[in-house]
């Protein structure tokens, strides 16, 4: 199969020798297709075959990553996703589905490894050997290396449930830290591709994880199980040309998730750009015509309440309200007849000078009883004006989103934009985050994407010549519309004729610097989506209009303190009714709610210490439950302020010696000017109870991360060493949650460095002169 792949790339560039345009075509069409074809295989090649059936009718059949056939079409290999290879995953000893033993086959390269076997019918297994204790729990206990395997070899019972749910509406998939959300939703994507190529494969699929460290964590999931096409973007990268890679403080991020901010950038955009020009003057037939600052501000207000599409778009309407407008005051200060009278002594003076030299006199132009003629001569007169051009491109200028909010910074200007939305307290906090030496955050991005729907994209360059005497064309740009127009050596150039699926995939290139219209997709996959503003709602949802979901949440483990509006704004965003919508509400699609409810990650002994942060925070959850005894009990420890970083750095370089995989250090977030009150310690911590992260991985291996509590979302390691826990618990009204999913990262050994011995007491640690 890779050989004839490799053939087919050859023939296709042999083909594009006959020279001719129709071969050059063919050549691209029939490449592209065999090296993704060659890809998929190369790809597969490592672990093709993980799995092996053995029914009771004495069937024997083949699991792998990709379908293999035989030149007669017989199967050797049955895809994973394909509903033959459902009985894998379904099948359990308490209904066995026909299969006596399920072997699992592990491989390196061409080579097998290992073997695990689960004997699932014993009465009908006469004799059959069984190798192994069992793939399942034999791959709980394994080394992690940084980033996510696919689970296709060992899915189970539940988790498959939910990956080959029905494909249309909505998905939603609940379960407690380490019950394999993340891997479910990703091989369900995987499942969709293969099952519905046609639908999925032509509109696109896109898979939102909350930060760059979780999308490069899970990058390697789709491409193993032979799925390169989906669209992988962590929520600070949905936007084109901006990027995010911090978090706002709790508070900050507080005020700017909320959908009242959609408010209030509607009249950002709606206010008098920063360094528009107070004033419009011109003057025609020695009358000089002007409209004030409230004047304008009518107008501009007017051409809003008309406008129906985008801010940008609206530059023409506000031009013709202008004049409209000009017209008016010149009529008013009598500028007609002032016009009139020295027009008629011009041409009295003409026809004086034409009589001189025996030439015919000037006729006067008709004048209507509605003035119409010299209103339109009044109009097409200041049009060419430059002081006209010069103020419509400053007073209206073309705006992006990312000027917009940087405008903000100014307090007075924000302060206008809130009105009474904003606490006032707040205005100089959220003002100052967008000054331009401060980075974009996580929050900043759902902003911008809102900015962007509202003033609409920058007009492209113009693809025909203008005319030589086009009066809207000032220094090659047009002043109506923003267009950069050609100058007079322009000629006819060819274009690529595109079709609208090709538009689609570039669109989502970001390295060709070829800006589309937002992409919409057919699938969206959004991972902890329980930490979600109503903002990155409404930005998710302007991408997936029409498109199908998979949502995976934790409410216990939801860092975002309003849920009642989070789920508003969700159920908006999958398609719900939208508030205060006077439109007929569209059809409620379908909607599958599944729960996981065993942990695969934690041992037992962590499971318990995440559990007591669980009961901490939400006394009425109930954990996952864990599967897995390692006989490693956590270490937690008591520990003076100013030791912290000392005793975390020694923690990790104990570590090192003890497992072969990942280590991470989770720290708190960056210290916010008001640490929330909680009720296991009588004072807050301080903020400089716990050292800046550089400073804790100077000189470890790669091996070892330090990252705060957000960015381990989703996240786990071999062994985590969590710092300050007391820190994290005050920092934000859902610091307990936040808490709960720091300690719930590790698979093998957990080490907490706490300095209040309130914590130490509810942690289930030993009290001070029995810690280690």
């Amino acid at each position: 199969m890779r050989a004839d792949a490799q053939a087919m790339i050859r023939e296709g560039y042999r083909q594009s020798l006959a020279g001719t345009k129709g071969s050059l075509v063919d050549r691209d069409a029939m490449v592209h297709q065999a090296a993704l074809r060659a890809q998929a295989l190369d790809v597969a090649d490592d672990g093709l075959v993980f799995g092996r059936l053995d029914l009771a009718t004495l069937e024997v059949r083949y699991i792998g990553r990709i379908g293999v056939r035989t030149s007669e079409h017989d199967s050797l290999v049955i895809d994973w996703r394909a509903p033959a290879a459902e009985d894998f995953y379904r099948a359990t000893p308490e209904d066995p589905r026909g299969v006596v033993r399920r072997r699992v086959l592990h491989s390196r390269g061409h080579t097998v490894v290992d073997l695990e076997d689960d004997l699932l019918d014993p009465d009908a297994a006469d004799g059959m050997t069984v190798v192994g204790d069992g793939a399942f729990l034999a791959s709980l206990a394994r080394t992690r290396e940084g980033a996510m395997r696919d689970i296709v070899a060992t899915i189970q019972r539940e988790q498959d449930e939910v990956i080959r749910a029905p494909a249309d509406g909505t998905i939603l998939v609940r379960g407690a830290p380490g019950t394999g959300k993340t891997a479910v939703a990703l091989h369900r994507v995987a499942y969709l591709l293969f099952r519905h190529r046609r639908r999925f494969g032509s509109r696109g699929v896109l898979v939102v994880g909350p930060n760059r460290r979780f999308t490069a964590y899970i990058e390697r999931v789709l491409p193993s199980l032979g799925e390169g096409s989906a669209t992988l973007r962590s929520l600070g990268d949905l936007v084109e040309s901006v990027t995010a890679t911090v978090h706002d403080p709790p508070r900050l991020a507080r005020i700017k998730g909320a959908e009242t901010m959609a408010t209030v950038l509607r009249r950002a955009v709606t206010d008098h750009p920063p360094g528009a020009p107070d004033q419009l003057r011109v003057v025609f037939k020695g009358v000089v015509v002007t409209l004030d600052r409230p004047r304008l501000d009518r107008i501009r207000n007017e051409v809003h309440r008309r406008s129906r599409g985008s801010v940008n778009a609206a530059r023409g309407r506000a031009a013709d309200l202008l004049l409209d407008a000009l017209w008016r005051r010149f009529t008013d200060v009598g500028g007609p007849d002032a016009a009139e009278s020295a027009e008629g002594a011009e041409t009295a003076l003409w026809n004086a000078i034409l009589a001189e030299d025996g030439l015919a006199s000037l006729d006067e132009e008709p004048t209507r009883e509605n003035g119409e003629p010299k209103r339109t001569r009044f109009e097409a007169r200041v049009r060419e004006q430059r002081a006209f051009t010069d103020f419509l491109i400053a007073w209206w200028p073309i705006r992006r989103p990312l000027d917009v909010l940087r405008s903000l910074a100014d307090p007075s200007r924000l302060r206008r934009a809130a009105a009474r939305d904003l606490d006032t307290t707040d205005i100089e906090h959220v003002a100052a985050s967008w000054s331009g030496n401060s980075p974009l955050t996580y929050q900043d991005i759902a902003l911008l994407d809102e900015l962007d729907s509202l003033l609409g994209s920058p007009p492209r360059p113009r693809t025909t010549a203008p005319a030589d005497d086009d009066p809207f064309v000032v220094d090659g740009v047009n002043i109506l519309t923003g267009e950069e127009v050609v100058d007079e050596t322009w000629e006819p150039e060819m274009r690529e004729l595109t079709t609208s699926i090709e538009r689609l995939e570039r669109s989502r290139r970001v390295d060709d610097g070829v800006v589309e219209e937002r992409p919409e997709y057919a699938h969206i996959v959004v991972d902890e989506a329980q930490d979600l503003s109503p903002m990155q709602w409404r930005m998710l949802g302007r991408r997936g209009r029409h498109a199908s979901w998979t949502i995976v949440e934790d409410p216990a483990q939801s860092a975002w303190e309003d849920l009642d509006a989070a789920r508003r704004a969700m159920e908006t965003a999958l398609g719900g009714p939208r508030p205060r919508s006077r439109r007929k509400p569209t059809p409620q699609r379908p909607r599958h709610e599944y729960e996981l409810t065993t942990n695969y990650r934690n041992s037992t002994e962590i499971a318990a210490v995440s559990a007591r942060v669980l009961a901490m925070a939400l006394p009425d959850a109930s954990p996952a439950r864990a599967v897995r005894t390692s006989g490693i009990d956590p270490q937690i420890r008591l520990i003076a302020p100013p030791d912290l970083a000392t005793t975390a750095r020694a923690a990790a370089e104990e570590l090192l010696t003890q497992v072969e995989g990942t280590i991470g250090i989770i720290v708190p977030m960056p210290p916010d000017d008001e640490p929330t009150q909680t009720t296991l310690f009588d004072t807050p911590p301080e903020p400089a109870a716990w050292t800046a992260p550089d400073h804790l991985a100077e000189g470890l291996p790669d091996r070892v991360q330090v990252l705060n509590v957000l960015e381990a979302k989703g996240l786990e390691f071999d062994a985590a060493v969590i710092v300050a826990p007391e820190t994290v618990a005050a920092q934000s009204p859902r610091g307990l949650r936040v808490l709960y999913v720091a300690v719930s990262r590790a698979t093998q050994y957990l080490t907490i460095l706490t300095t209040e011995e309130a914590f130490l007491k509810s942690l289930g640690g030993d009290p001070p002169g029995r810690s280690g």
